[in-house]
């Protein structure tokens, strides 16, 4: 488990949980992406076990690189 940083040297990039690659969630369709419940997986955030929705965000946002998942998937 890794300590939680209290610095903030995580930047100004926020988003929403639903396009973070940290987000662990099953939904039908991207309309029911807002409302759907999730986990977020964030190294430093898994201690928690954090349900969130996919309308969330925080600053520890990292956004989902299409290109590099369909690759590596």
């Amino acid at each position: 488990m890794s300590e939680f940083s209290r610095i903030d040297d995580h930047g100004d990039e926020r988003g929403l949980c639903k396009g973070c690659r940290h987000w662990d969630a099953e939904h039908d369709s991207p309309t029911a992406e807002d409302a759907t419940v999730g986990l977020c997986m964030h190294p430093e955030l898994t201690h928690f076990s954090l349900q969130v929705t996919g309308h969330s965000g925080c600053n520890r946002y990292a956004p989902i690189h299409v290109a590099t998942e369909a690759a590596t998937g």
